[in-house]
């Protein structure tokens, strides 16, 4: 098990990391980079174990909501119910086995999650909330894309997690092989 606090320090930074990658730039367009988020919170997960994800989406919640306080409690909410989703998910699908992460489930719950997150924050912008969220521009195509895409890269994050955990991370925080 992780210290507390390397629980902490591995959630800031991740969620510093996030904040760079995703905070600064307007929506729809930071959608288009979930990618990043979705490896962040899947190391996160599989390096401190249970709560990891869910520690690095608040962290990144109250930082994004800093930046872009139009947003709150939207950005906070979604940040944190992503990292919650990614935790629960990958306790579900029993994604690591012997301090080996599989590849194929953690994919499921990377697309799992990005896919009920967007759709979620979807729903919210534009339907239940629109006046709040005039600000973002709402279009099907760009709409439909976001969220496939965001689905795709919620697996490819998936299995890049995945894989970095077993190839290089297992064995430098767990001393196994």
């Amino acid at each position: 098990m992780v210290s507390s606090s390397r629980r902490v320090a591995l959630g800031a930074l991740f969620g510093a990391m996030i904040l760079v990658t995703n905070g600064f730039i307007p929506a729809p367009d930071s959608d288009f980079l979930i990618i990043i988020q979705s490896l962040l919170l899947a190391v996160s997960y599989l390096v401190v174990g249970r709560g990891g994800a869910s520690y690095t989406g608040v962290v990144s919640g109250l930082l994004i909501t800093a930046v872009k306080i139009g947003f709150f409690p939207v950005d906070l909410i979604f940040a944190t119910l992503f990292g919650v989703m990614v935790d629960v998910l990958g306790v579900l699908f029993r994604v690591q086995r012997d301090g080996r992460a599989s590849s194929l489930r953690m994919a499921a719950c990377m697309m799992v999650s990005t896919g009920v997150v967007g759709l979620g924050a979807f729903y919210v912008s534009v339907y239940a909330f629109p006046a709040s969220c005039t600000n973002v521009p709402h279009d099907p195509v760009t709409d439909a894309t976001i969220l496939i895409f965001g689905v795709i890269s919620g697996a490819a994050a998936g299995v890049i997690a995945a894989r970095l955990w077993n190839r290089n991370l297992m064995a430098r925080f767990y001393n196994r092989y």
